[in-house]
């Protein structure tokens, strides 16, 4: 999200799917398959396995569930890793986190990965978020994912490429 989402220094992970999701027509933006999800915070899991100077090596796993137009959709999960930065991040000296994660959506599964600027004040602005590949539904996919972690919305901008 993952695309995901509060301050990175305190999220979560996500790890199974409902079967009874129903699959919905997704709203078509130029050459885009576009998908708008709602997250609600399910859990979060903080390891403190990295450098305990500085802090790079320290996880963070997330927990998501989703919903399309009230309904439920699926969930997600996230691990971000700190690679850089201060142990104690400030806005003018934040942390740089590699988060990747999977969107288990109705049909298949979509896979993303980034690199964000995080503090200790709360969830970065608005960022997108790379789309790397998908399962199912999903194959091939690429694209990116526009992510409010204030508001937990998850817009998923999808193209599909052919398998090669």
């Amino acid at each position: 999200m993952a695309a995901s989402v509060l301050a990175l220094t305190d999220l979560g992970c996500h790890a199974s799917s409902p079967s009874s999701l129903k699959p919905m027509a997704n709203e078509v933006q130029g050459h885009y398959e576009v998908i708008r999800l709602h997250g609600d915070l399910t859990g979060t899991k903080r390891l403190n396995d990295g450098d305990p100077a500085t802090g790079v090596g320290n996880k963070v796993l997330i927990t998501e569930k989703f919903s399309r137009n009230g309904s439920k959709y699926g969930f997600s999960a996230t691990m971000c890793t700190q690679v850089g930065g201060p142990l104690k991040p400030t806005p003018e000296n934040p942390t740089t986190q590699l988060c990747s994660g999977v969107y288990n959506l109705d049909n298949g599964q979509v896979t993303w990965q980034n690199t964000l600027a995080v503090t200790r004040d709360g969830v970065p602005a608005p960022w997108k978020t790379a789309i790397t590949g998908g399962t199912g539904a999903y194959d091939n996919a690429r694209g990116y994912i526009l992510v409010d972690g204030e508001k937990r919305d998850y817009t998923v901008y999808l193209v599909r490429t052919p398998a090669s």
